[in-house]
């Protein structure tokens, strides 16, 4: 049986969120369709329990993340000095982590690795073997989109930013420091994005569109489509739910930067205007990590419910569920996984991007602040139209987005490679 090295940021299981769930199937798909032995690397994040493992992973080797003061180091020398690190990559990268990667490498002797996200793919640029990174989506393409943004209202480094020390918090949060930060980010992303594609011999996206950009940008064809997928048996499933009357909800990660700009913009102008068409709304926030700033805006009609046992539950007694990103890249899994529970779905043009579902058949798309709220109030309003687009939603995750696409596209790597 030949054996691949997963090299993850955290680890692959439980399927918690869209990044593990993605990394959970691939690697069940590696292992129980492909006959590949999988052995996991991971950043241990807190408390993940590392004895959860399933059985499609043979064994698993955790990394402590990087020191504060190592991650201070590199920002000032690999980043702002040399240039030659964007932020994503300095605040993962260790030399002595390398060194215990390179031991576990020589010792496992893989056929193949797989480096997920670009934080993690300096670790085996160098390995001689076959080798992917998974980059899932652009970097470079989501942070030019962020810095349109107003960058007063949202902390654009993520859950990074908290693991550094807190007078660099201090200095990074300020406006203008922001905004330079992002443009150099984006520079240095830009760069970096295009090496890994000179040193790996596949870089993988969930999209085509930006994998088809990235072969645009390189000159070259390297880029390997494996889209993601929706668990549809498990979040179709009929739980006889009982629907909260004028409820909306919206899910993800709450100290992710489009997650958290995104429902603090429908909050700020979409929200006043729902509420005065349809009194007695509320709407119900799902997910962890949400800032003291972004707490503020909680109110009998603005219920945080934190991480939920079960997410189909949470989302399912709702009766519109809302993606109102303002910038993002790549596929938004909380769409696919609402549309597959029958619920129906406003987003926005950003939110809409490489799924292609009809709007107004299969979910509906709100070009504008005016028109996202319109549309959120006449299917609050009319529980047909609901129910209806909820349906059409269902079908088509059900037809387009099984795990069996992502099988066949690594199907076409390790059995032609």
């Amino acid at each position: 049986m030949k054996k691949i090295v997963l090299l993850s940021e955290r680890l692959p299981y439980p399927p918690t969120s869209g990044t593990k769930n993605l990394l959970y199937n691939y690697c069940k798909i590696l292992h129980e369709k492909l006959n590949l032995e999988v052995i996991n690397i991971s950043f241990l994040e807190q408390d993940e329990n590392i004895s959860a493992k399933p059985d499609f992973i043979s064994r698993v080797y955790t990394m402590p993340n990087p020191s504060g003061k190592t991650k201070l180091k590199n920002i000032i020398l690999k980043t702002f000095i040399k240039r030659e690190y964007p932020l994503q990559v300095s605040l993962f990268w260790d030399p002595a982590i390398k060194e215990k990667i390179d031991d576990i490498i020589h010792d496992e002797r893989p056929d193949y690795v797989i480096a997920d996200f670009i934080r993690t793919t300096e670790y085996l640029k160098d390995y001689t073997g076959y080798k992917i990174a998974d980059l899932q989506d652009l970097l470079s393409l989501r942070y030019e989109r962020q810095l349109k943004v107003d960058l007063r209202t949202i902390n654009p480094y993520g859950a990074y930013l908290f693991r550094l020390p807190k007078f660099a918090q201090t200095v990074l949060q300020l406006s203008f420091i922001k905004k330079c930060v992002m443009r150099m980010e984006i520079k240095l992303l830009k760069k970096f994005e295009l090496d890994v594609g000179k040193h790996y011999d596949r870089v993988m996206f969930v999209a085509r569109k930006e994998g088809n950009l990235f072969d645009e940008m390189l000159g070259e064809k390297k880029s390997l489509i494996v889209p993601l997928g929706v668990d549809y048996p498990f979040f179709s499933q009929n739980l006889n739910l009982k629907k909260k009357e004028k409820s909306i909800a919206f899910m993800g990660a709450l100290n992710v930067a489009h997650n958290e700009n995104g429902i603090t913009h429908f909050i700020e102008h979409c929200f006043p205007a729902i509420r005065e068409q349809v009194p007695g709304v509320k709407l119900f926030i799902i997910g962890g990590g949400a800032s003291d700033k972004l707490k503020q805006y909680e109110a009998n009609d603005v219920i945080f419910m934190g991480r939920v046992p079960d997410v189909r539950i949470a989302v399912g007694e709702c009766e519109v569920f809302i993606c109102p990103l303002q910038f993002g890249s790549g596929i938004k899994t909380k769409n696919l996984e609402a549309m597959a529970m029958g619920i129906t779905v406003v987003t926005t043009p950003i939110g809409a991007e490489n799924i292609d579902a009809v709007d107004g058949v299969q979910w509906v798309i709100g070009n504008t602040d005016i028109s996202f709220s319109i549309q959120v109030v006449s299917l609050l309003k009319d529980e047909k139209l609901r129910k209806t687009i909820g349906e059409n939603g269902r079908k088509f995750v059900r037809d387009n987005f099984s795990w069996k696409v992502a099988e066949n596209s690594f199907m076409e790597v390790f059995t032609n490679e």
